[in-house]
């Protein structure tokens, strides 16, 4: 029904898609009942090509994220690990040493 409505066309990019589309929800599901809308409410479906469709569901899957910062790398708590870095000749604070004599 709802391909036919949409004269078997993606309602964003108007490609023909004859019965090869996917019928998607204009309000996503999990908001339909906060809303008021029937999850299978005609009027809350739409047809669109994969392409169209997939660019959809990842916006709407990454809408709350927010982009972090540069994060510090979690150093772990390993018995002996800063008298490693020493024998080593490695700071445990990342800070540059000055080389040892041989």
């Amino acid at each position: 029904m709802v391909a036919h409505r949409a004269s078997f066309r993606c309602e964003r990019c108007n490609t023909y898609l004859g019965m090869a589309g996917d019928v998607d929800h204009v309000v996503p599901r999990g908001v339909c009942e906060d809303v008021g809308i029937g999850v299978y409410d005609p009027s809350n479906l739409q047809y669109l090509c994969p392409s169209c469709h997939s660019a959809k569901t990842n916006a709407e899957r990454w809408a709350g994220h927010t982009k972090r910062g540069p994060q510090q790398p979690q150093r772990t708590k390993v018995q002996g690990r800063d008298q490693f870095l020493n024998a080593a000749g490695i700071s445990p604070t990342n800070e540059p040493q000055e080389e040892l004599p041989c």
